[in-house]
Order: structure tokens, then C-alpha cells, then sequence
């Protein structure tokens, strides 16, 4: 064989495999239209017929829901609700996926198990299960009285306290994903050498494990905070009226008040605060890449 038909015949193999690992820009452009199509249907109409909504009348709910008390005060509610139900599943979340990781292959299996059965069960059922557990004389309040604790009624029900058990179990998955992820992720050859040169396993987690995931726990954090300032079904079954986020008050202006404007211009208010925190912190910790 000539070396000319040599040099013909390379291109094409180049080609071939190129076309092997990837896609042509022709091909991306016609895969890239049906995700497109369906977040600006599913995600789109529903902004435009919002916009327009809280427009009727001039645009006056856009300065009126400020006027509303149970607005105002649930601003700050949800914000405070967010960022501690944040705190603490970044904590256990972090605690969870550490256990995961260093137990055993039988005990890892489980605790993957029932994490996963917690994020593919229904929020509203886990709530109402909450519910069951910390009604005054519900399961929390039998158990209590089965170790001889006590008999009284439990008053936990429908307080802030109450609900923050709930949300973090919520929660929990999308704090435990990405931190399982990075510490399974970790080169053992640095644990070795850590171990070698004579590090505690307090001084190994403290130079090797904990730089390598905490990303991963702001990633995760993040996540939480922005999905809980939108939390509606867990505040309302275990908060009570008395403790209602901007969700709930949006539901009450749309139900009780019969002001679709003042609920409308809350809805965008939540859903741009939501969107200028994610892409904050997306531009400072790189969020979307833990999860991409």
C-alpha cells in the first residue's frame, strides 16, 4: 500500500472516532430543541400568565403586597426558617453520608435504602406522617409514656420547633447525595500517605476528607436553602396558620382574600429572590457543577 492512500485513509479514521465519542454541532443544535421546548412551555407560560396577572390593575400589587402584615412578617419567617433548616441538614448531611461511607458494605446498603425511600416518598406524605408523630398525644407522646418519661400531652405540634424535623428530613437527600459523591470521590493514596506519615485518623479528616467535601456541603447547603424558602405543604400541616411562610400567605391571598394580583406579584417576588440566590451562589461555589 501506497504511502498517499496511507494519508487518505487517516483522516476518515480520525473522523470516525471523533464521531464515536461525541456529536456533530448539527446533531447537538436538533437534541438541544426539546428540552428547550418543554421549559418554555412548562416554565415560560406559566411566568408570562403570572406577570401578566399581577399586572391587572396597573401593576398596584407589586407596591400593595408590602401592605399586608402576614406578607411581611412571613418574609422574615421564611428566610430564618430556610437558612436554619440549611444549618442543620448540611450537619446531619454531612454526618450521614460520613456513616455511609465507613460502614459496613450491609449497613451501607440499608442506610442508601432508606435515604432514597425518603426522597422518592411524597413530601405530603411524609408530612402527614410528622404530623401522626407529634400530634399532643400521638406516637412521640406514646412512646414517651412506653419508657415512663412521662404522660403529659407533647406541645410540639404546629410550632416552628415542630416543623423543622420534618423539613430537614425532606430535605436530607439533597444535603447526603452530593457529599457521599465527593468522599467517594477521595484518592485513597492520600489516606494512606496521611496514615504513613504518622496522622490520626482527627488529623486525616481534618487535612484530606474535610477540603475535599466541603464544596460539596455548600453545594448541598445551597440546594436546601433555596428549595425550603419555597416550602409550602410541611409549614402549613405542622406550623399551623400562626407560622405561615410567603408560600402560604401567597395560597391565602389567592383562596381566602380573592387578590390573584397581590398572590401573582408575590409568586414572581419569591421566584426572583429564589433564582438571584442560586445564581449567586452558582457564580461563587459553583453549584451546578456538584449537581450537573
Amino acid at each position: 500500500m501506497s504511502s498517499a492512500s496511507v494519508a487518505t485513509r487517516i483522516p476518515r479514521v480520525r473522523s470516525a472516532r471523533a464521531g464515536d465519542r461525541g456529536f456533530s454541532r448539527a446533531e447537538v443544535r436538533w437534541l438541544m430543541w426539546p428540552p428547550i421546548v418543554f421549559f418554555a412551555v412548562a416554565l415560560g407560560v406559566p411566568m408570562i400568565a403570572l406577570v401578566a396577572m399581577s399586572l391587572e390593575g396597573g401593576g398596584a400589587a407589586y407596591a400593595g403586597m408590602f401592605d399586608v402584615p402576614a406578607f411581611l412578617s412571613s418574609l422574615g419567617r421564611t428566610v430564618v426558617i430556610a437558612v436554619v433548616t440549611m444549618i442543620l441538614t448540611m450537619v446531619l448531611g454531612a454526618a450521614y453520608a460520613l456513616a455511609m461511607v465507613a460502614s459496613p458494605a450491609w449497613l451501607r446498603v440499608l442506610l442508601l435504602v432508606a435515604l432514597m425511600l425518603s426522597l422518592w416518598t411524597s413530601v405530603m406524605v411524609r408530612s402527614f406522617g410528622w404530623v401522626l408523630l407529634e400530634l399532643p398525644k400521638g406516637a412521640i407522646h406514646w412512646f414517651l409514656g412506653l419508657i415512663g418519661l412521662g404522660d403529659q400531652p407533647v406541645e410540639i405540634y404546629q410550632t416552628v420547633a415542630g416543623m423543622y424535623p420534618a423539613m430537614i428530613a425532606v430535605m436530607l437527600p439533597f444535603a447526603v447525595l452530593p457529599v457521599m459523591s465527593a468522599l467517594q470521590s477521595i484518592d485513597k493514596e492520600q489516606l494512606n500517605a496521611a496514615t504513613i506519615f504518622g496522622a490520626g485518623p482527627l488529623l486525616t479528616f481534618r487535612t484530606v476528607t474535610w477540603p475535599h467535601i466541603v464544596p460539596s456541603i455548600i453545594s448541598g447547603g445551597v440546594l436546601v436553602f433555596v428549595m425550603s424558602l419555597g416550602f409550602y405543604v410541611t409549614p402549613l400541616l405542622l406550623g399551623g396558620p400562626a407560622n405561615m411562610t410567603v408560600s402560604g400567605v401567597i395560597n391565602a391571598q389567592m383562596s381566602k382574600a380573592d387578590r390573584p394580583d397581590l398572590a401573582a406579584a408575590m409568586s414572581i417576588l419569591l421566584v426572583g429572590g429564589t433564582m438571584l440566590v442560586y445564581l449567586v451562589a452558582d457564580r461563587l461555589f459553583k453549584v451546578s457543577e456538584k449537581w450537573g
